[in-house]
């Protein structure tokens, strides 16, 4: 039988209603057999984290000190869920060793192993509440010291998971590195978690549960009422998750994508909307557009030198000045005597001197200066693909809106444009593209 992978993020297992809407949802289809889980998010808006409450017990005691109060905050909460749920409070067992864990040997404990714990203790409780088996993903997710999953892992997780007629709840957020000791994912958390083992067991969809219906076409704190996006394919994803689009880590999309396995965002709280679908790129869409995205926070450092195409390495020589600073580029439009790279501003300002002094000692260039507060808007989507006149739509739009095009790139996959402005105009720009390609 074919099967679904469902993670539900903080916000979806904040309190003991979040977790029962969370059994309804499981309980709705039949196929969703596995559940990961992060730890329970805030309640409301002044509430710490209680992720950050365990940070904070763990910092107070390594160094001996009354770690109580946040101890307690961290305690009441997962068994105030379980009295809520009527369900038996099995975690108070782990929390009680725990925190005689911290008072005797903290030694012991890590930053990452007490961290983890979040989710671990929810996993627990979620398990008993759906009948559920408890899968730790410690001991089956293995990955080197590059965050890398070990190809091996994927085979301990299937057989961990083999059972497909069984309800399995695993904890997200961490597993092991090579040496065997436990470790939290450095960036994705959960969501990565989900799509190992989707890829592990060839599910046929992984459900990414949040708060929010899927993505929308654009920031609605940019643009009202955006369009919402129903599919969007994993090319697109990853150009718009990088000009600033709030969408699933890259890490957490490779190993669905590996397989081809789809990735439907949905919201716990509105299980009847369908959300967002991320897949393989489809044969055709409704509009020219799937979305459009903005980052601030740009500087671009301009380059002229006459005769610059005849010298060759030139390209080569100023970016491995760059390098030598442990700068990356994020763009590198060129002319015939001039080059442009756009780097990020705050990683410029640290070694802005040296670069420069480096760059005009080694290439001896005609004119170099730097343009700050820069930001790069993508406009991205398969419909633009071999369309005539998506660019000189867009242009238009920018145009008639007063909004002065600073760099233009567009790559040979013609899904996407980069246009670089002005950070004041960059709200203006985005409005003006949405409303060219949607009305």
């Amino acid at each position: 039988m074919s099967r679904i992978v469902c993670k539900f993020g903080g916000s979806s297992v904040a309190d003991a209603g979040q977790f029962k809407k969370i059994k309804n949802i499981v309980s709705s289809d039949a196929k969703r057999k596995v559940v990961v889980v992060s730890a329970p998010g805030k309640r409301n808006p002044k509430e710490t984290k209680l992720t950050d409450l365990l940070y904070s017990t763990y910092d107070l005691a390594s160094k001996h000190l009354d770690f109580s109060e946040p101890w307690n905050l961290i305690r009441n909460r997962y068994l105030e869920i379980c009295s809520d749920l009527g369900i038996e409070p099995k975690v108070a067992e782990d929390l009680d060793i725990l925190e005689k864990q911290l008072r005797d040997d903290v030694e012991s404990i890590t930053t990452d192993y007490l961290v983890s714990r979040g989710e671990y203790l929810s996993a627990r409780v979620m398990s008993v509440y759906l009948g559920a088996e408890f899968v730790d993903t410690f001991p089956i997710i293995t990955f080197d010291e590059k965050y890398r999953i070990l190809p091996s892992s994927y085979e301990t997780i299937a057989k961990a998971l083999s059972d497909e007629n069984k309800l399995y709840v695993l904890p997200g957020f961490y597993g092991s590195n090579t040496r065997g000791e436990l470790k939290t994912f450095s960036r994705g958390g959960s969501d990565i978690t989900g799509a190992i083992l989707a890829h592990a067991i060839d599910a046929e969809t992984y459900e990414n549960w949040t708060d929010v219906s899927g993505m929308l076409m654009a920031d609605p704190r940019i643009v009202e009422n955006p369009l919402p996006i129903e599919y969007v394919s994993y090319r697109e994803i990853r150009e718009l998750a990088y000009s600033g689009a709030s969408v699933l880590h890259d890490e957490s999309i490779a190993p669905c994508r590996a397989k081809k396995i789809p990735i439907n965002i949905r919201n716990t709280n509105r299980p009847e909307d369908a959300g967002t679908i991320i897949g393989p790129t489809p044969e055709s869409t409704k509009l020219p557009i799937t979305g459009v995205a903005g980052r601030k926070g740009f500087s671009m450092i301009y380059i002229e030198k006459s005769m610059m195409n005849k010298e060759v390495g030139f390209g080569r020589r100023v970016l491995a000045v760059l390098e030598s600073e442990g700068l990356s580029y994020e763009l590198c439009p060129s002319a015939i005597d001039s080059m442009s790279i756009v780097v990020d501003t705050k990683k410029l300002e640290a070694v802005e001197h040296v670069v420069m002094e480096d760059i005009t000692q080694q290439m001896h260039p005609d004119r170099i200066k730097i343009f700050k507060g820069i930001s790069l808007i993508a406009t991205v989507g398969h419909g633009m693909t071999n369309k005539i006149g998506v660019a000189a739509k867009l242009f238009t739009a920018l145009a008639e809106n007063s909004v002065n095009v600073r760099i233009i790139d567009q790559g040979s996959s013609q899904i996407n444009i980069i246009t670089g402005v002005d950070e004041d105009d960059m709200n203006k720009a985005i409005k003006a593209i949405y409303d060219a390609f949607t009305k």
